[in-house]
């Protein structure tokens, strides 16, 4: 990965073969943001999403083979609140070689050409904490 920074805000060009979720926690780990909106595009390989169903209080997950764009990446970064580690919500919406678009919540991809995401830090401490009655970490 390599970082871009104005002073204020980042830009993160993951490299090829790097787990976006994986490699955007060791940054976030490392540079101790106190919460950060992020945005993002690129190119990524064997991506997991997720769908939230509400009333069974559990993702519904499935695993895509071959390589996708992403189209759109939109999310945030926080602290979990009984861990202290950090955490990030990403939503994508990916297409493939039939120019087809789906997405959901990102939880894994590996990068297949690249990909870029802006880093927008907030200026207040994002927290998340466990709510029992929708089996979620919501931002507190």
């Amino acid at each position: 990965m390599k970082e871009y920074s104005d002073g204020e805000r980042y830009l993160l060009r993951f490299d090829r073969g790097e787990e976006v979720i994986g490699a955007l926690l060791k940054w976030a780990s490392e540079r101790k943001p106190d919460g950060a909106a992020l945005t993002g595009l690129g190119a990524v390989e064997e991506p997991r999403l997720g769908y939230f169903d509400a009333v069974k209080k559990s993702y519904i997950n499935k695993d895509f083979e071959g390589e996708y764009e992403i189209a759109s990446l939109a999310g945030n970064l926080a602290w979990d609140q009984e861990t202290g580690d950090p955490m990030v919500h990403i939503h994508a919406v990916l297409s493939g070689p039939n120019f087809l678009a789906f997405g959901g919540h990102l939880y894994s991809a590996r990068v297949s050409g690249t990909v870029e995401v802006s880093v927008q830090p907030v200026k207040t401490r994002l927290v998340r904490k466990y709510k029992e009655e929708l089996n979620l970490k919501l931002l507190d």
